[in-house]
């Protein structure tokens, strides 16, 4: 018997499959007892399974020919060892996934029995009553205020407008606060040694409502650090933080008073009327200089 695949012969005893192919040998008998319908099925079958071998024994011997002597490639006009090579990619790539899938099941199975073990440990009532005794003991807990200042000032107008985002308003009030804070109200003007003494709770209160309202836009300790980087060269400073363009010194009503301003914009401390002069007897460079280094030495001291 010839297997109607591969064309292996069996003289004598028929296996069950052949060895070469691993057709289905007992399928011949059968086909030759059916009706017309199940050969034609049969046969279409045959066709198929032959087609697949030639296509394997191809990819394994590109030089193998037919028994017409011609090369299986030209019998089905296509390049069968291409579409192989698709097909196996294919079947790697579903390999792949399948394995990744596999890997990503058993993680989630090692992380639901955790959940389930440490679960189990818990006393729900023991649990309750441990969360109640703690948010008593928070409750009874006082909350104290950082003070906001070492001579009385009241700072909530300016945190009323500083959360209202009245920029304009809030940097008005700062200077008149300054002005409170050293007693320097009446004058308008503040003296080297009132900067160099100016109270440090006061000082670092003013600088932290401005970065935190401005979410860190504007403040002091912004301002620093741009003056540092410039190497305290006023000029270039100014043209920073927008109190300055080009050879344009602002005034104040030039400003921006909004978020949209350039980082350092606010608050208005070391000049009032236009950015090239000081307040008082002091020039704006020598005035900043003075209060960098006041706000140094009480940030140190926090």
């Amino acid at each position: 018997m010839l297997c109607p695949i591969c064309g292996a012969e069996y003289m004598e005893i028929v296996p069950e499959s052949c060895s070469i192919c691993d057709w289905n040998l007992k399928s011949e008998a059968a086909f030759l007892a059916t009706a017309e319908i199940y050969q034609q099925k049969e046969q279409a079958k045959l066709n198929w399974a032959r087609k697949m071998w030639q296509m394997l024994q191809a990819k394994e011997n590109p030089n193998h020919h037919n028994n017409s002597g011609l090369s299986t490639a030209s019998v089905n006009g296509v390049n069968d060892n291409q579409n192989y090579k698709d097909l196996k990619k294919q079947l790697e790539q579903i390999q792949a996934q399948l394995h990744q899938a596999t890997i990503e099941r058993f993680q989630l199975h090692c992380q639901l029995e955790w959940v389930l073990y440490h679960l189990e440990q818990l006393n729900p009532e023991s649990l309750a009553e441990t969360l109640y005794n703690i948010n008593e003991k928070l409750d009874a807990m006082p909350t104290p205020e950082p003070p906001m200042s070492e001579v009385g000032i009241d700072y909530y107008p300016l945190i009323n407008l500083l959360a209202a985002g009245k920029w304009r308003k809030a940097d008005e009030l700062t200077w008149e606060l300054l002005l409170q804070v050293a007693l320097r109200a009446e004058e308008g003007w503040l003296h080297l040694a009132e900067i160099e003494n100016f109270p440090c709770t006061d000082i670092c209160t003013i600088d932290s409502l401005w970065e935190y309202y401005s979410h860190g836009l504007f403040g002091l300790n912004v301002q620093q650090r741009i003056w540092e980087s410039v190497s305290g060269e006023y000029g270039k400073f100014c043209d920073r933080i927008g109190w300055r363009d080009g050879e344009s010194w602002k005034y104040y009503d030039e400003l921006s008073f909004s978020l949209e301003a350039p980082e350092g914009h606010l608050p208005i401390i070391v000049w009032r009327q236009r950015a090239c002069y000081g307040v008082g007897q002091m020039m704006a460079a020598e005035t900043f200089l003075a209060l960098r280094s006041r706000l140094a030495t009480c940030s140190g001291e926090q």
